[in-house]
């Protein structure tokens, strides 16, 4: 990090693919758009075999291409990174409108994931919901602890339409190039997946308060499993546990994949399948299990699933919205991402916040204890040296240095006003807050220190 500069504003291509997570860095600081790419710069040889190496050198041309995923560049570097750079990689891209790693995979695949929700802490945003009660009022919340609903997107089976762009479209609308999701259509997309097959990525919409542009009228958690379902059965089972509604992509379904989708049924979340399976009876398939004898199966209700086959990435987007919108108000769920973190353990999977965060969390509540009374009431209570007193002084400070540079006599009044208030700052004594507060700054364990700074920094203040 400390090599990185952004003193320009000029997005440099790297020059090899060891560059990429410092180019990744460096564009994500700047808020690129392009700071997920991957490509790098190769030599290409256009000389003859008949010249010098010299004249070959000189023939040599410049050429641009993605040399991995994108996705694995985003995996590697968050899976190289300690919680904090985590944190601050998160809000920018957040910023940037990119979807960020909720869940992710292990080097090592028999080793549970990694389920991130100390990141997520840090990203607060605003947004005008739809509500008649509300009066287009601007909302704010952050994203780990505010209820919402959560819509999950796993596929199973081969399909051959992409989730991703169909997510984007319902993410930002058929007129935004905003990129929220990878997907193949990217530099790199089409590039086989190393490290990232099993992430969870997770986007945020937010409505603008403008019916007519906005997809879905109150704010959603999205989110989009990478790979096949099939392959990653424990994200699966949080993801169906955890979310409001699972919108499952099927394309020729296996045996596996079918007993798979035959579980679903048990699960406390709502369902919408997309059936993209080819019309084509093929060996591979398990033969009449899609569309309506699925909602006949499965018990579903009408209009869960979707014949998608025929449909592009933006049509098939303005059924799922139009589905999604039949569900509320009422009948989706409202979720938390600490709620699903709680899940997440049960399941086996690890999460990022050990007992170092637990315990900053705990001295920050502690420390902010009142705060729900109001900011004005809480610093008046908390930190009374930020109160008029403060502020009266600064304006006598104001005035005696306008009198010096007059070359006036200072007014004695004023001299006498400016030793009482300070007499009565100083009998102020440390208050509760401010005790826990400087206690937790001297412990000897660096990580809390830490921990407890940025936790006090965060949205609840």
């Amino acid at each position: 990090m400390l090599d990185i500069s952004t003193w320009t504003l000029k997005s440099e291509t790297a020059l090899n693919p060891e560059e990429l997570p410092k180019a990744f860095l460096q564009r994500l600081w700047l808020l690129h758009k392009d700071a997920r790419s991957t490509c790098c710069k190769t030599l290409q040889n256009v000389g003859s075999d008949k010249k010098s190496p010299e004249e070959n050198c000189n023939d040599s041309k410049e050429e641009i291409q993605p040399v991995v995923n994108p996705l694995d560049l985003v995996t590697a570097v968050f899976l190289s990174s300690n919680t904090f750079l985590q944190q601050e990689m998160t809000m920018r891209m957040m910023q940037c409108h990119f979807a960020v790693p909720l869940v992710l995979p292990n080097i090592d695949p028999d080793e549970p994931s990694h389920f991130l929700l100390w990141p997520l802490r840090s990203v607060v945003s605003r947004w005008f919901a739809h509500s008649v009660n509300d009066n287009n009022k601007v909302q704010e919340g952050d994203l780990a602890s505010t209820y919402m609903p959560m819509v999950s997107c796993i596929k199973l089976g081969h399909c051959g339409i992409s989730k991703s762009q169909v997510l984007n479209h319902i993410m930002s609308g058929p007129r935004s190039n905003s990129e929220t999701f990878l997907h193949k259509g990217l530099d790199g997309g089409q590039l086989p997946r190393r490290l990232s097959n099993g992430l969870v990525e997770l986007g945020w919409y937010l409505p603008s308060g403008d019916i007519q542009k906005d997809n879905l009228p109150v704010p959603m958690a999205i989110s989009n499993l990478r790979g096949d379902a099939s392959a990653h059965e424990n994200c699966f089972n949080l993801l169906c546990q955890a979310s409001s509604v699972v919108v499952i992509f099927c394309g020729d379904l296996r045996e596996k994949e079918r007993q798979l989708l035959l579980s679903c049924k048990r699960m406390p979340c709502k369902l919408i399948v997309i059936d993209l399976s080819d019309s084509e009876i093929n060996k591979n398939r398990v033969v009449g299990f899609v569309g309506l004898n699925l909602e006949k199966h499965m018990g579903l209700p009408a209009g869960s699933v979707i014949s998608g086959k025929a449909l592009n990435e933006n049509e098939l987007a303005n059924k799922l919205c139009n589905s999604l919108k039949n569900l509320l108000p009422d009948q989706l769920k409202l979720v938390s991402l600490e709620a699903a973190a709680q899940l997440a353990v049960e399941i086996g999977l690890n999460v990022d916040e050990g007992s170092v965060c637990k315990k900053a969390m705990v001295t920050v509540e502690e420390v902010l204890k009142g705060l729900d009374e109001g900011s004005s009431e809480f610093k008046m209570k908390q930190l009374p040296l930020q109160g008029p007193q403060w502020s009266r002084l600064s304006q006598l400070e104001k005035e005696e240095s306008k009198q010096k540079k007059e070359g006036k006599e200072i007014d004695l009044q004023l001299q006498q006003e400016k030793k009482e208030i300070l007499a009565e700052l100083r009998s102020y004594k440390i208050t509760p807050s401010m005790k826990i507060f400087t206690d937790s700054l001297f412990t000897a364990d660096k990580s809390s220190n830490a921990a407890c700074l940025k936790n006090s920094a965060g949205p609840e203040c």
